[in-house]
């Protein structure tokens, strides 16, 4: 009875040290940059490699170590560059990089207010924003920008434009005083930031907030209004 327990034990052994040799597939391996982790001591390791499987990191160290552990589906070489975490862009207005070079040498209530505001009663459309956002979004990920924090007109366009882009954004529906393209009055801005938020509440890549444009063009009134909103 020993012998036959000490056999199926050893064979149970045999079998996970062989599984422990056995290499995992995954889906992709970027390997010979410096790599810059976020690791509690902000290690970094030249050269170094990162092991991802699907939209997870699952394991960075010594090129050797990854190649031992891991085998990718598909591999980059990324010798003499910086593998490093993502940028994040945490003030953004995406459509408005079709105003670029507008009136840019002004002082901000000049610029706003005898400029953009103005352009943007004539040019805001459902069209534009996506347009612009999907600029935008080709900008920032080109530049190292894996996430944004947005505030627009039409945040809709603008959450699902950032989605398909694979982007990650904390995206606000913007409440302002005055008629806008996609809002007459402050309460109806109000019901669309709520429906906004109700729409993407839960996605893995888009966080739905409520975006009160500023003191200078919100009343008191407004301002609470978005704070309790903001607590959905």
């Amino acid at each position: 009875m020993r012998a036959r327990c000490a056999l199926v034990v050893a064979a149970f052994l045999a079998q996970l040290a062989a599984s422990a040799q056995t290499p995992r597939s995954i889906s992709l391996v970027v390997t010979g940059g410096t790599v810059i982790t976020q690791n509690a001591s902000r290690q970094v390791l030249a050269p170094g490699a990162v092991a991802v499987d699907g939209t997870d990191i699952v394991d960075i160290d010594t090129p050797q170590a990854i190649a031992a552990r891991y085998r990718a589906a598909e591999t980059i070489n990324a010798a003499n560059q910086i593998v490093m975490p993502g940028l994040v862009n945490t003030h953004t207005h995406a459509p408005m990089v079709m105003y670029r070079g507008l009136a840019d040498d002004l002082a901000l209530m000049d610029w706003l207010q005898k400029y953009i505001f103005p352009a943007e009663a004539k040019t805001v459309s459902p069209e534009m924003v996506r347009v612009g956002t999907r600029l935008a979004a080709l900008e920032m990920i080109e530049s190292g920008t894996t996430a944004y924090a947005d505030m627009y007109y039409f945040e809709e366009e603008i959450a699902r434009t950032t989605r398909e882009a694979g982007l990650r954004g904390v995206l606000g529906q913007t409440i302002i005083q005055f008629p806008v393209a996609d809002a007459k009055t402050p309460a109806e801005g109000l019901q669309r930031a709520e429906a906004f938020i109700k729409a993407f509440k839960g996605d893995s890549l888009i966080t739905p907030a409520v975006a009160p444009h500023a003191m200078y063009t919100l009343v008191a009134g407004t301002l609470k209004a978005s704070h309790v909103l903001g607590r959905l």
